[in-house]
């Protein structure tokens, strides 16, 4: 269990890959972890050693905003809020396991960096917070089914149903694909 009171904990800090690398890390890991599209973003989580929590932030607001906290490879807690829809938390999920592959996986196995203790915050808006947004998206969507779906459906409302996510971010996804949808 992660100790949170006795260790010193990082931000995330920027890969700054490109968008594009960004995504295709994100598809090629759901690859690995042979995610389906709608499929359970908390099992594989599960699987790779973490462990989704759901939080009250607005009882704890001011005492503890962390919405990802690593202790070590395959020891990490994700936290969901109570007040968030199912189609909410899984964008959620996914953009905390972003986190976890682009700010404390990449940094020990690409850029061989020492082990460290990583703590994501709720209300960032920093490159980080972009990059795991991106993360999520292409995770979530990947490209080519993403489009192939999108030929076949007539509004983002259907598009964001297949893929299990709301329509805001099914929206977006179209948009950085430069894709038009029926709506």
């Amino acid at each position: 269990m992660i100790d949170q009171a006795t260790d010193a904990f990082e931000a995330p800090q920027p890969t700054n890959l490109l968008k594009t690398s960004v995504f295709n890390i994100a598809e090629n890991i759901a690859n690995q972890l042979n995610y389906q599209l709608d499929g359970d973003v908390k099992s594989v989580i599960e699987h790779i050693g973490g462990k989704v929590l759901v939080k009250d932030f607005w009882a704890e607001r001011g005492k503890e905003d962390g919405s990802l906290i690593v202790r070590s490879q395959n020891d990490f807690l994700v936290y969901i809020p109570s007040d968030t829809s199912p189609l909410r938390d899984t964008f959620t999920m996914a953009h905390e396991l972003g986190h976890y592959v682009l700010h404390y996986l990449w940094p020990l196995q690409v850029q061989k960096r020492v082990p460290f203790k990583l703590k994501a915050t709720r209300y960032g808006s920093d490159r980080a917070e972009w990059e795991a947004n991106w993360f999520a998206s292409a995770f979530l969507m990947p490209e080519a089914e993403f489009k192939k779906t999108a030929i076949r459906v007539k509004s983002i409302g259907q598009l964001a149903s297949e893929f299990g996510v709301s329509s805001q971010a099914a929206s977006i996804r179209a948009k950085a694909l430069d894709i038009n949808v029926g709506d």
